[in-house]
């Protein structure tokens, strides 16, 4: 083996070994910051007539390093978990229920760390098979960015299409809620009927409402919970809406149905506007490609036409 393959052999080694700390790091809860801070409180601790903590064993070089260095690498890890979205459990679910992925938070965790260590890995050694270092190195660091940055983005484009879906639902949703309640229901009643006769993001998320309604919860509560939730702001006005209506006062079904008009013809002009930017979008590749050729045929008979005997 070459000088140029061993140093190429051994960057991947330390570099499988820091993603492998790093993935420790990243996959232990993050302990109280108390054990990390008793160092720094200890003077002060003894200024204001505190006894000195007595030391539970050998102080050693690791140990010193570990107190004087933890803090800083703890901030640094944390930031990193927040860019994967691995931050508290709570914040997770609710990432994911908003993409609609039938993923837990720790199933999602497993597999972002598998992306994370499979995915330098294995360029590290397609890096490897050219002999040089340099390439190990470059394909490694481009593993670790790529891994780090599949799995969340694919969540936000399945949060991005999701939404576009719910303001699609919206209109259908609410004439169907308009249609039962005017059949004398009640809107619980007209929800639950939804629930079990449709599909869809919006369905999925009333009926949560009706599962936190049937756990106890009161039914202005149980739309306002979910429209806090809810990712997409037309479906956060419109169950707000719904929760206002839970009070009675007003002519529920008409009001949907004014509500279900009002949603088309706001999907209607954002289709528009979107149809408008893909139009405008398409003329840049014919520029781009269309634009020389047609210069190169204009300006092909100069030549003979100029210098022409």
């Amino acid at each position: 083996m070459g000088p140029v393959t061993t140093y190429a052999a051994l960057s991947g080694v330390l570099g499988g070994g820091a993603v492998c700390w790093m993935v420790r790091r990243l996959a232990h809860p993050r302990r109280s910051p108390l054990g990390r801070m008793s160092l720094y409180l200890e003077g002060a601790r003894v200024r204001l007539g505190g006894r000195p903590a007595m030391a539970t064993g050998p102080l050693l070089a690791s140990d010193a390093l570990r107190r004087v260095l933890g803090p800083l690498v703890g901030g640094a890890v944390s930031r990193l978990a927040r860019v994967g979205r691995l931050g508290p459990a709570e914040n997770l679910e609710l990432s994911l229920r908003q993409a609609g992925l039938k993923l837990t938070p720790e199933a999602y965790r497993r597999e972002y760390l598998r992306w994370l260590i499979g995915t330098p890995l294995v360029l590290g050694l397609v890096g490897a098979l050219t002999g040089k270092a340099a390439f190990v190195v470059l394909f490694f660091m481009a593993g670790v960015f790529v891994g780090a940055r599949r799995l969340p983005e694919r969540l936000r484009v399945q949060a991005r299409r999701r939404s576009e879906r719910v303001r699609s639902d919206l209109p259908t949703v609410a004439s169907m809620m308009a249609l039962k309640i005017e059949n004398n229901k009640s809107l619980v009643v007209a929800v639950s009927d939804v629930v079990a006769q449709g599909s869809g993001p919006v369905v999925e998320e009333l009926g949560r409402v009706v599962h936190l309604i049937n756990a106890g919860f009161g039914e202005a509560p149980a739309f306002e919970l979910v429209a806090k939730e809810s990712a997409e702001p037309a479906a956060s006005r419109f169950y707000r809406f719904l929760a206002a209506a839970t009070g009675g006062g007003l002519d529920l079904a008409k009001a949907l149905l004014d509500q279900a008009n009002e949603l088309r013809a706001q999907r209607r002009e954002e289709v528009e506007r979107s149809a408008a930017q893909r139009q405008m979008a398409l003329i840049i590749p014919n520029l781009v490609f269309m634009a020389p050729v047609l210069f190169a045929f204009l300006l092909a008979p100069l030549p003979q036409l100029l210098f022409a005997k």
